[in-house]
């Protein structure tokens, strides 16, 4: 049970985390920097590991919080999206999410063998580079308008089903560290194609519950009973693909389309952007605040350079090439390959598993979070730079 103590002080370093992440979104936002890095650098600077203060503090009460960001946030993602046009984009999607789960995990692998780590070292790394930011992209994307724009589309969906492979990988991962064996892949193909099999259930039986269940509450005639019916659906889909072995977050997305689709759209986006205002902040400056700048001494500094590398070149090859191949557009290949670059929230997920399982040490898990929050930094940048040069390019 959390004490009286823990839950005063969370409370006030998710207040002071909101303020000061909203404070550094709008001045990043005067520079034309996306507010997402405002909000990162809040974390960075204020947070636990920031040196000389401690003004934020994370505790249980503070990491719940950004878990719900986190959720939210997907759920703000799938609001967007009806169930007819992920199905049209839907070989795209899973080419798209698929190469961009196995070539990032085959290069970070192998190239952390080769700079001298071990072997389950080597596998918690290319685990962790599997992974892909949607909330990252889908903030951007939304600043800059282009929620509704095709290739936006393309990199959301890709990204969903780039995290269900991701963290199917991770339960690979898992299984062969603790028995010491390195699975068939026969046995690696299943169980992929299992948890894609287990969301996509989850997905359609939303799909096809949700508009009737929310079609019948205009007769209760009592006022938020639509925002209080998504809540539910929200965090009850996210409850129950953690049940089915799945992240929450791709519950919580499967959830927002299952909504999309209802009459009560309009209300329930207006609902959930106002309680985005607390939630997803403190999400984006917890990611910040993660990173300790004590553990990165010099051979850790080399470390997460090299895997830097790994990570965005493997992300604009795996995911950016067969996008840009299957649109023949290099506009496509540049934006999706730069907007699922990205490792955000899965990313951490992956990385702290490693650390608690006793799989890596301080150092690679302070090279990989390094690795996620400068990804998730350049990424933005990129992706921005991308549609700017577009519509100049358009204009000509």
């Amino acid at each position: 049970m959390v004490s009286e103590e823990a839950v005063l002080s969370g409370v006030l370093s998710v207040s002071l985390l909101v303020l000061l992440a909203k404070f550094l979104a709008g001045l990043f936002s005067r520079f034309r920097i996306p507010a997402v890095l405002g909000e990162l650098s809040a974390g960075i600077i204020f947070g636990p590991n920031a040196p000389g203060h401690r003004l934020i503090e994370l505790n249980d009460v503070v990491l719940l919080f950004a878990q719900i960001g986190a959720i939210l946030i997907l759920f703000t993602a799938g609001l967007e999206m009806t169930f007819s046009e992920f199905r049209g984009a839907g070989v795209k999607s899973f080419m798209v999410g698929g190469l961009g789960v196995i070539i990032p995990f085959l290069f970070g692998f192998y190239v952390t063998l080769v700079l001298g780590y071990d072997f389950p070292s080597a596998l918690i790394v290319g685990a962790t580079l599997t992974a892909t930011s949607i909330a990252i992209t889908l903030k951007v994307l939304e600043e800059l308008g282009k929620t509704g724009d095709l290739d936006a589309k393309l990199m959301i969906n890709a990204a969903v089903v780039d995290d269900v492979l991701g963290l199917a990988v991770l339960g690979v991962v898992i299984s062969v560290i603790q028995s010491g064996q390195v699975p068939s892949l026969l046995d690696v193909t299943s169980k992929l194609i299992v948890l894609l099999g287990l969301w996509l259930t989850l997905l359609i039986a939303l799909v096809l519950t949700v508009p009737r269940l929310v079609k019948i509450l205009p007769s209760w005639k009592v006022e938020g009973t639509d925002e209080a019916a998504a809540t539910v659906i929200c965090f009850g889909s996210a409850s129950l693909a953690t049940v089915l072995g799945l992240s929450p977050i791709v519950g919580a997305y499967a959830a927002g389309m299952g909504l999309a689709g209802s009459g009560s759209i309009a209300k329930v986006k207006s609902y959930v952007d106002k309680i985005n205002l607390i939630f997803a902040p403190v999400f984006f400056a917890v990611m910040g605040a993660s990173l300790n700048v004590f553990a990165l001494t010099p051979n850790v500094v080399v470390f997460l350079l090299l895997i830097l590398l790994v990570a965005v070149f493997s992300k604009v090859i795996g995911c950016g090439l067969p996008a840009g191949i299957m649109s023949k557009s290099f506009s496509t290949w540049w934006k999706v390959g730069t907007g699922m670059t990205a490792r955000g929230e899965v990313g951490l997920i992956i990385a702290g598993l490693g650390l608690t399982a006793g799989v890596i040490g301080q150092d690679v898990y302070a090279g990989l979070v390094g690795v996620i929050i400068l990804t998730t930094i350049i990424s933005p940048i990129l992706l921005r730079s991308a549609y700017i040069e577009e519509e100049r390019q358009s204009r000509r």
